[in-house]
């Protein structure tokens, strides 16, 4: 049927799913997109290589959210088939860039093949028709460039809710990501796009006998391998880098984080005031924390994930919220280290999703996340319209706190202070949410993550991965404390480290280098690398046009 996408757009959308999370086959990033390019090339009209883009677009988001089916069942409480039917609509804008690319595709890169010449020197000379005319070789270094830049600056623009991008596969390339403290993910993107254009150039579009010879395409082709091989180089270059400030850098801190891995059931009865299921979720993790102090070395700090303290703290309505209050601050008053955890906070009628820094002098420090999740912590317009309120009463309505902050953290022989930056599990995919906080002299990122409501496979992976970028562009350490994993140490490198598992209880216990501050060019420009591309790629694409007459 000619709505049903071409095998090699089902191709592509497999080997895009297999380079990330949580299959993980990240070199396939490099060449995914090369049979998706074929299948536009052949489409008979611009409507047609726009829905091959729909169908990418389509097969992408089903592949890596396939998990948001199940989240709608378990956080909005809605049935499997609704469930389903949201992740399908989900699926239909989960990759916007995909559905404006095609086109451009078709038009600049048709044009650069149709130049390239496509008969032998023995048909030229047995034959009465001119061969056809050399391209400029400027035009075939410029082309692939421009769409390149154009698919990144497309790509940044595009509105994503999980700011998802190609070059976020190279999480696990120790080498290549160490250039995401230039540019971020977007420069990886641009440089997997560019070289499948470039090998699409080469393989696709000429016979055989052109490949074995020189040609416009492999001037391109010898371009991307500079770049890409500038790439390795300045990664192995600035590994070695930070791996030596790292390992020349003090004592650290040691930080136990608490894994209580509390089930989704237990949560929502703790969060209604449930006397049993709140109690349960205290004593758990004060057992836990009790199991962390006895390890050796002894931690000087102990974090909880978001939302553990399951009420509002400091500000009890009820018995049961008098007692886990008390309960928590007398356990740390007691055994004399700083806990930090989530939990709610209350301020002019408005509750706030909050990370709270508690001393065991009774010294409170409150961060409240201002990167809220849409449809799972507001949704637009339930203030104004009750009915909003009614209809999804399962989602919050939390307010939005004032930006990143940096706080002090004083260990428990109060000999050192650390600048620490909290932040609450869905800010960590926001670039430059954290480069404010990095400039202002911050040591440390402490991440605080409940992920239960999105299933165990799938979702708690890709976010892990996503955020690792954030360590790499601050060249900043993250502590990641989760509810029912992944918890880990992400350092200056973007190496993740002591992982805990899924759904299960445990305690990670790990020294966490503190180094001096690391210049990145990410943390001097912001998030450059996206609208750069963009205006770089029009710029381009207005050159091709006058000079080259596309």
């Amino acid at each position: 049927m000619k709505w049903l996408p071409h095998p090699l757009t089902l191709t592509s959308g497999v080997l895009v799913v297999l380079a990330f999370p949580p299959w993980d086959a990240w070199p396939l990033i490099w060449v995914c997109l090369i049979p998706w390019f074929s299948a536009i090339q052949k489409a008979d009209s611009p409507a047609r290589a726009i829905l091959e883009g729909f169908w990418l677009n389509f097969l992408m988001t089903l592949g890596g959210y396939f998990w948001v089916a199940y989240s709608l069942k378990e956080f909005g409480g809605v049935p499997w088939p609704v469930g389903v039917f949201g992740l399908f609509l989900f699926c239909l804008v989960g990759q916007p860039q995909f559905l404006i690319f095609p086109p451009l595709f078709k038009m600049i890169f048709t044009t650069w093949v149709a130049q390239a010449p496509q008969t032998s020197a023995l048909q030229a000379k047995t034959s009465d028709r001119p061969a056809p005319p050399q391209p400029a070789w400027s035009a075939s270094v410029l082309i692939p460039i421009c769409l390149a830049l154009l698919y990144t600056g497309m790509d940044w623009l595009a509105p994503k809710m999980f700011l998802d991008t190609l070059g976020h596969a190279f999480y696990k390339s120790t080498i290549f990501r160490q250039a995401a403290d230039l540019g971020g993910a977007p420069l990886l993107t641009f440089l997997a796009v560019l070289t499948n254009l470039s090998l699409y150039g080469i393989f696709n579009t000429m016979p055989l006998e052109r490949r074995l010879k020189r040609s416009p395409q492999f001037s391109s082709a010898f371009v991307t391998l500079l770049l890409v091989l500038a790439a390795f180089g300045y990664g192995w270059l600035r590994q070695d880098q930070v791996l030596k400030i790292i390992e020349t850098s003090g004592p650290g801190l040691q930080i136990a984080a608490i894994q209580g891995n509390i089930g989704d059931f237990e949560k929502v009865a703790a969060e209604n005031d449930s006397t049993t299921a709140a109690l349960k979720v205290i004593h758990t993790f004060i057992s836990m924390t009790d199991q962390a102090l006895a390890l050796s070395p002894r931690p000087e700090v102990v974090i909880w994930p978001e939302t553990s303290f399951p009420s509002l703290f400091r500000q009890p309505l009820t018995p049961v919220e008098t007692v886990i209050n008390d309960l928590v601050e007398n356990y740390v008053r007691d055994h004399g280290v700083p806990l930090l955890f989530g939990g709610y906070d209350r301020q002019l009628g408005k509750e706030f999703n909050s990370f709270f820094f508690l001393q065991p002098t009774g010294q409170l420090q409150t961060y409240h996340k201002s990167k809220l999740l849409l449809f799972g912590e507001y949704i637009p317009g339930a203030d104004t319209f009750q009915f909003i309120k009614e209809a999804f009463p399962q989602v919050g309505n939390f307010g939005e706190g004032p930006g990143p902050r940096v706080l002090e953290l004083l260990t428990q022989n109060k000999s050192t202070t650390t600048r620490v930056t909290p932040i609450i599990c869905y800010e960590a995919l926001f670039t430059n949410f954290l480069l404010e906080a990095a400039r202002n002299q911050s040591q440390l990122i402490l991440n605080i993550t409940n992920d239960s409501w999105f299933g165990p496979w799938g979702e708690p992976q890709l976010h892990l991965a996503l955020t690792t970028f954030r360590s790499i562009e601050t060249r900043l350490p993250m502590l990641r404390s989760t509810n029912t994993g992944i918890s880990t140490l992400i350092t200056a490198l973007g190496e993740i480290t002591h992982p805990t598992g899924i759904g299960t209880q445990e305690v990670m216990n790990v020294r966490v280098p503190i180094t001096p501050s690391i210049w990145t060019l990410v943390k001097a420009w912001g998030d450059w690398f996206g609208p750069f591309a963009l205006l770089l790629g029009l710029l381009s694409l207005g050159t091709l046009w006058r000079v080259f007459k596309l």
